[in-house]
Order: structure tokens, then sequence, then C-alpha cells
């Protein structure tokens, strides 16, 4: 399978979510939308399409450290930024884990913490799905550190709400490993020079079927469904949305 190539080259995990089809026949709309990791290593021709493309409203799901420590480049026809902080609670985990070198460990992580996700980061994906239902300044992007976790529970719920198949859900889910394999296998390359094993670190710079089934199955759990956790836990606006981003 061809790798996908991002518009950015120091973002390779940066896309539009239009087109996706849903199952009433429907599609996302063109350039309305946007998904990426953080941007703050873009170029100045980099910053340069985005202005191009028009993005106005940036989310950022990261957590306070990661957005201190890398913050986002701005470009000039952006207007409105959003924060709803996420804490990046794999990190920690995963250094012990590579000192340790458990590979056990290193594979649960992820699922771990998207049970965490789903159950404690509440507000902050109910603010996300709120504030697409406002008048708010379009183009979007929202963005976490890869663009992968964080970002894909919000692409999920937000595909989720617009009526797109779960099928189809985890296949833009699964594409960030496309989008970022040129960029994973620079750092394992690097961890491997450094005398340890890199092949530890795969579980988290990867997104797997097993990460979204984690989230899925802690939502039946503790909110009976899908659908209920949207409309009464996030409080998704169903029609709102569906008129705002859907196109025959």
């Amino acid at each position: 399978m061809a790798i996908l190539k991002s518009l950015l080259i120091h973002q390779p995990n940066f896309r539009d979510l239009g087109r996706i089809p849903t199952a009433g026949g429907k599609r996302v709309i063109s350039g309305l939308l946007y998904r990426s990791g953080d941007l703050s290593s873009l170029s100045l021709d980099e910053l340069s399409i985005l202005d191009t493309i028009g993005i106005k409203t940036i989310v950022d799901f990261r957590s306070h450290r990661e957005a201190e420590h890398r913050p986002d480049l701005l470009w000039q026809c952006l207007t409105t930024r959003y924060h709803f902080a996420i804490y990046d609670g794999a990190r920690d985990r995963a250094e012990r884990y590579l000192l340790e070198e458990n590979l056990a460990g290193m594979e649960n992580v992820l699922e771990t913490d998207y049970r965490r996700m789903v159950r404690d980061n509440v507000p902050e994906f109910r603010q996300f799905m709120q504030l697409l239902a406002s008048p708010l300044p379009l183009p979007l992007l929202f963005h976490c550190a890869a663009g992968k976790d964080r970002t894909g529970l919000a692409s999920l719920f937000l595909l989720a709400a617009l009526g797109v198949t779960m099928e189809v859900i985890r296949q833009d889910y699964m594409e960030s490993n496309q989008y970022l394999h040129d960029a994973v296998e620079r750092i394992l390359s690097q961890v491997k020079a450094e005398g340890k094993n890199g092949e530890l670190l795969r579980p988290l710079l990867e997104v797997r079927e097993a990460y979204i089934d984690a989230a899925l199955d802690e939502i039946s759990l503790q909110f009976g469904s899908l659908d209920a956790y949207l409309t009464k836990e996030l409080h998704a606006d169903i029609n709102g949305l569906r008129t705002k981003y859907l196109t025959a």
C-alpha cells in the first residue's frame, strides 16, 4: 500500500476530513475540518499553505507541558485558538517501560490511556463538540502531538455524530500509520542508534485497532453506547452538525 503524503513536510499527519462518506449517502464537506499533529516545526512555506487554505480556528488537545514546550506556529489568517488540554498520560509510563524493556507494559499503555480519556476527558471532548456546532470561524483544524490518539478520538466522535459508519471511521483512524510511517521509522532508528530497543516504542508510535476497541468498550461499559455518549455526555447537536458539515 502506498504511503499517504501530507501537504506539510514537517507535519505528516495533517489532512482534510472532507469527502468522507456517511451511511446516509452524504459526504463531509471538503475544506472545513482538518486534523493534524502539532504545528511547532512548520516552515514559512508551510505556514503560507495553511494561510492559503484559510484555516481560521485551531483546537489544541495537547497537555499544557506539551504546548509550552512546542508552541504552535501561527499564520496570518488565523483568528481563533482554543486549548482543550488532555493530559498526555501515556508518556511517563512509556518512558519507564522503555527503561525496563517492558514490552507487555508498552503494548497496553495506550489501551489504558484510551479508556482513561473517554472516562476522564468528557469535559474537553464536550467543549469540542459544542464548539463545532457554534458559529465559529471556519475552516477549523484540531490537533494533539502526533495527531493520532487524542485527535483520533476527537475525530471518531465527530465522524460518528455526522453519521459515518464505524468501518469508515476505523479506516480514517488507521490512516495515521501510513501518514506517520516514515517519521516512526526514523524515531525507531534513532533509539536503536542510542543502544536501546527501539521496537519497544512501536506500540506507542502507531495506532492499532485494539486502542479504538478499548475506547469503544469503555464507552459501552460506562455510558451504555456510543450514541448515548455523544448525546448525553458530549451534548452533540447531531442535526446541527450534519446540516453544517455534510453535503449531498
